[in-house]
């Protein structure tokens, strides 16, 4: 297809998701790896304002040359476009992380808010997310096949507004993934907010960790969450400004 793709993730550059999506892209066209050089996830749409962002450019075995950052997602994307990738880029592919990002996850989730930088930047993007289950092992060559099928259909599309696709996968991946491709909207349940407490013998101070089950949570209609947690993949399409 002769695309010219940055890739990048909120999990870092080295983990099996990145790999994954780099695979599904490289028949694609010419596919540049900008990513964070560690975790980000959970950073939503941070930038950095203050100090410099120190970039490191490799020889990767499989990516070929690689820029890590010492920043965001949302980083990652503005500096290809403005100071690494010198082509024109035609796609931003952001993924595939380890762990659901549907519903309110968009807005806290680093992966979904590479894509809508690129987007805000004028360029078409694409979020993928490999939901996971205690239990179940992730089979990133099934994601792999799947969301280099997804992604070739969805840049042959025009979003009728700017936005960005959402994809997510489920855990574990059914053996008949093309046929249980779903168009859904974005869940608007709330991520259910239970936190385990502990406080000081004095009282004085606690502390709280997240506790509650991904998978317990309310809904009320078809949507990218019910989806995913009934097995099927969830394909949602999230604009910038309203609603499409």
């Amino acid at each position: 297809m002769g695309l010219n793709i940055v890739l990048t993730n909120d999990d870092g550059y080295d983990a099996p998701g990145l790999y994954a999506a780099h695979e599904a892209l490289r028949d694609m066209g010419t596919v540049h790896v900008v990513a964070p050089k560690t975790e980000r996830s959970a950073c939503s749409h941070t930038i950095t304002l203050r100090g410099p962002i120190t970039v490191e450019r490799f020889k990767h075995d499989q990516f070929g040359t690689t820029y890590t950052l010492e920043g965001t997602p949302a980083d990652c994307v503005r500096l290809a476009l403005a100071a690494l990738i010198e082509k024109p880029i035609h796609l931003v592919v952001s993924g595939i992380n380890a762990g659901a990002n549907a519903g309110v996850d968009t807005f806290y989730s680093g992966t979904v808010a590479g894509a809508r930088e690129a987007a805000i930047l004028g360029l078409r993007a694409i979020a993928v997310s490999q939901a996971i289950r205690t239990g179940v092992a992730t089979d990133w060559e099934a994601a792999t096949d799947i969301t280099a099928f997804l992604i070739k259909g969805l840049i042959g599309e025009t979003l009728p507004a700017p936005g960005i696709w959402n994809i997510n996968l489920p855990a574990p991946l059914p053996a008949d993934a093309r046929e249980r491709i779903h168009r859904v909207p974005v869940a608007a349940h709330p991520m259910p907010m239970t936190f385990n407490r502990a406080e000081s013998s004095d009282g004085r101070t606690m502390e709280f960790g997240y506790g509650a089950s991904y998978w317990l949570r309310e809904v009320s209609a078809p949507s990218d969450y019910s989806v995913i947690r009934d097995g099927g993949i969830a394909v949602t399409t999230i604009p910038l400004f309203g609603r499409f």
